[in-house]
């Protein structure tokens, strides 16, 4: 494959990767020092996982020796290795270190490390390997099958974080979480798209094992980079949510329920969000509430709307009570403190929605 390449292919794929690398340096450089105000006053908030997706872009430097003599059979094979299993790879980083820290899981940098432990191993390997000035056949097609294993095995953690993701992006509705600015969903389904076809991406290169192809590839996934970064420079977070101005189909079935069964329902959804303070919850949604009063969601949804103003509303009223009743009976205890306790995500939550109560 290598022998029949000509001089100008061969400068050509080097040229791809050269772009490559050098897109994934400035993402990097952008992703890490570029932040938009005001909310670079706040960037594990506003822009969460930060430091990982950075390094991520940053291990695009392991292309070098591929960059310098593409129609080496060992270089060759640790492009193959960066474009299936460590791509595949950052996509998970990705995944994982901002909507996970969105979604405060904490357990998410366990599987991160346990998938990539054999996928970094493997890339030193054969970075090592590529240094070498000498060809290695053999060497080459046990790699080959160690690339396409362990794409296989990455795959599967990057459709089961996208699943997770997806899942996640699927439960938000805007009067549905008690604190709007949790789940930035916009955000979360642009890149969950980039990623499908990335991933298809790299798998065509795979197949086809083919140095042209791969050098289409990677200007195309240099593209998707540029679009990456660009989407992420607004965290898409803390924003304001619009109250519906007129009644929605669940509000004019909920004129179907007697008064009586509607004052039980109510009661039983402040039972639970008031006596039982799960407003405290900062990730209590209108679907947990349902869940402890055993009833259906949308009567619950019409019901709050129209007697109380909202879910985030009515929850995000008892939060800023809370926040100056915990004041009161704690003086020593500082704002910061008083607005985690009430289930507040953040300080920008809270003045957001102290703004919005007072107007």
């Amino acid at each position: 494959m290598f022998k029949t390449m000509g001089a100008s292919t061969t400068y050509l794929c080097g040229l791809a990767a050269a772009v490559y690398v050098t897109t994934c340096l400035v993402v990097a450089a952008v992703r890490w020092f570029h932040m938009c105000r005001p909310y670079n006053r706040n960037p594990q908030y506003y822009y969460p996982g930060r430091p990982f997706v950075t390094a991520a872009w940053l291990s695009s430097l392991c292309l070098i020796p591929y960059v310098l003599n593409p129609a080496s059979t060992d270089a060759w094979m640790l492009a193959r290795m960066y474009f299936l299993p460590v791509t595949l790879y950052h996509f998970v980083i990705i995944l994982f270190s901002y909507f996970g820290s969105v979604m405060q899981w904490k357990k998410w940098l366990s599987p991160v490390i346990i998938a990539g432990t054999p996928v970094v191993l493997a890339l030193l390997f054969t970075l090592v390997v590529a240094i070498i000035p000498e060809e290695q056949t053999s060497l080459y097609r046990v790699s080959l099958f160690t690339v396409n294993i362990l794409g296989l095995l990455i795959t599967a953690v990057c459709f089961t974080a996208i699943a997770v993701v997806w899942v996640w992006a699927s439960r938000y509705d805007p009067d549905d979480f008690s604190n709007p600015a949790d789940f930035p969903v916009t955000q979360a389904r642009r890149w969950l798209v980039m990623i499908i076809l990335n991933t298809a991406l790299c798998w065509t290169g795979a197949l086809l094992d083919s140095p042209s192809v791969l050098a289409v590839i990677q200007l195309l996934i240099s593209f998707s980079c540029v679009l990456f970064v660009i989407t992420a420079l607004h965290p898409n977070r803390n924003r304001e949510v619009a109250e519906p101005s007129q009644e929605s189909p669940e509000q004019v079935r909920q004129r179907s329920i007697p008064k009586k069964k509607q004052e039980e329902i109510l009661s039983a959804v402040k039972t639970v969000v008031e006596s039982q303070e799960a407003f405290l919850d900062p990730h209590l949604t209108l679907q947990d509430v349902a869940d402890r009063t055993g009833y259906s969601r949308t009567y619950i949804s019409g019901l709050v709307k129209s007697e109380l103003g909202g879910f985030v509303n009515y929850v995000n009223r008892l939060r800023l009570a809370y926040v100056d009743s915990y004041l009161k009976d704690n003086p020593d205890a500082t704002l910061g403190e008083a607005i985690d306790a009430a289930g507040f995500g953040s300080r920008p939550t809270y003045y957001s929605m102290k703004s919005k109560m007072e107007q």
